[in-house]
């Protein structure tokens, strides 16, 4: 199983040939265009247009929007409905879950603000959460950590973080990731080419990891 970060908060992930997308977005917000094609399933956690973009993606797709459980090809799509903030009027958004291949891999879009008790506990036994880190829109960096903590994933993936390519008139208070990876305690692999190969990452039993890829569309 391959994870490539592309940028802002879209991965692509594949295995055996199937590809599934999490949440295209539109260049206006900094990064150059999406470049995708051959998808099997775009998932989209909200309509804003830095996560909803499904026009970037070429070619005929399927289109998942929600929580509902239900499959697709030889996945099936769950999860919980969290917060775009702390308010009372925040946006729902969708916190994704993929149960693929004996794997459960966990998208977080943008989240705002803390998981409940309950949520916790369903959240339990992730092998992949992608979570956002930079603050502004969704949780901060030590926000973040603590859900982290409180989760236990096999492996982490920050995202959703200011970098020279994000547009400072849409993200105003963006953080880097560095606030993130200094407030979680987990032991951190690097990988600068952007994608890493899952299966061999996850053949290290020595328990929780971040995974810190620098985004693609450079």
């Amino acid at each position: 199983m391959r994870l490539d970060y592309l940028a802002h908060s879209c991965f692509l992930l594949e295995h055996d040939g199937y590809r599934v997308v999490f949440d295209p977005y539109d260049p206006v917000i900094g990064y150059p265009p999406l470049r995708l094609f051959s998808v099997d399933l775009v998932v989209v956690s909200h309509d804003h247009h830095d996560h909803n973009a499904v026009s970037q993606v070429s070619g005929a797709c399927q289109v998942a929007r929600g929580v509902a459980r239900r499959s697709f090809g030889p996945l099936i799509l769950g999860g919980e409905v969290g917060w775009h903030g702390e308010a009372d009027d925040a946006d729902p958004v969708s916190l994704t879950v993929l149960e693929w291949a004996g794997r459960r891999i966990a998208h977080f879009g943008d989240l705002g603000c803390k998981l409940d008790e309950e949520q916790e506990k369903r959240l339990q036994d992730l092998d992949l959460l992608m979570i956002p880190v930079g603050g502004g829109y969704t949780v901060d960096g030590a926000t973040a950590a603590r859900v982290v903590s409180r989760l236990n994933p096999r492996l982490v993936v920050p995202m959703h973080f200011a970098t020279p390519f994000s547009s400072r008139t849409q993200f105003p208070d963006f953080q880097t990731a560095e606030p993130f990876l200094k407030a979680c305690q987990f032991p951190l692999v690097r990988r600068r080419e952007g994608w890493a190969d899952l299966e061999q990452l996850w053949k290290d039993e020595d328990g929780s990891r971040i995974l810190y890829l620098e985004h693609q569309m450079s």
